[in-house]
């Protein structure tokens, strides 16, 4: 499942330190709780003894549950994004490789993003500002692609940003937990190119393959 791919690399990117293999360990153990069992009903004597060790124990690293989210969020793996190049043209081709990346790190971040998504809408602080903090970001790499727009990089951006989020979250509430999966798909991917291509402005050049 997503959740416990994802954990397992916590304990693929720790050190060889003792230190850093218990908080790996903890991060790995918060991670399959979370997805198994929500947030709210995951406590830190279950992380504990998942990890085989004491309350004291996690909260030495991480003083409270929200702290272990936070560092969920903030050490997911992030993917690879594009690099944009400043003032280059806005092609068909390069729209499909934004989005691609986009569902890359879409599926291989499911359960994180799902996780902060429910604790927003209730309402969590921590969980709309993680979430608000990932939107940041993203925007902000999208905008180097975007920039040969001038005073309409903005409005493209946002307009990009709208129509990928509302194609992963459809798909999402279709698929549930088989969203990882779904995302891949080459039709999927290709309604979801074609749809932002169509929405966007391009620069004359080959049209992109959009599966």
């Amino acid at each position: 499942m997503a959740g416990e791919r994802e954990a397992r690399g916590f304990e693929a990117h720790a050190n060889d330190t003792p230190r850093d293999d218990t908080r790996a360990r903890i991060l790995a153990a918060a991670m399959e709780a979370f997805a198994r069992d929500g947030f709210d009903g995951t406590s830190v004597r279950s992380i504990a003894r998942r990890c085989g060790i004491s309350d004291a124990g996690v909260f030495y690293y991480f003083p409270t549950k929200r702290h272990l989210l936070e560092a969920l969020w903030n050490e997911a793996p992030a993917g690879s994004f594009p690099v944009g190049e400043p003032g280059a043209p806005l092609t068909a081709e390069r729209l499909a490789e934004l989005v691609r990346a986009t569902i890359h790190i879409s599926a291989e971040n499911f359960t994180y993003l799902r996780l902060v998504a429910r604790q927003a809408l209730s309402s969590d602080e921590t969980a709309i500002a993680l979430r608000n903090a990932s939107r940041a970001r993203w925007r902000t790499a999208l905008m180097k692609h975007f920039q040969a727009a001038g005073p309409h990089a903005a409005e493209l951006v946002e307009t990009f940003a709208a129509a990928v989020t509302g194609y992963l979250l459809r798909l999402e509430i279709e698929t549930g937990d088989a969203f990882p999966e779904a995302v891949r798909d080459e039709r999927f991917q290709g309604r979801v190119i074609r749809a932002v291509q169509r929405l966007l402005p391009v620069a004359p050049g080959e049209p992109a393959a959009a599966g």
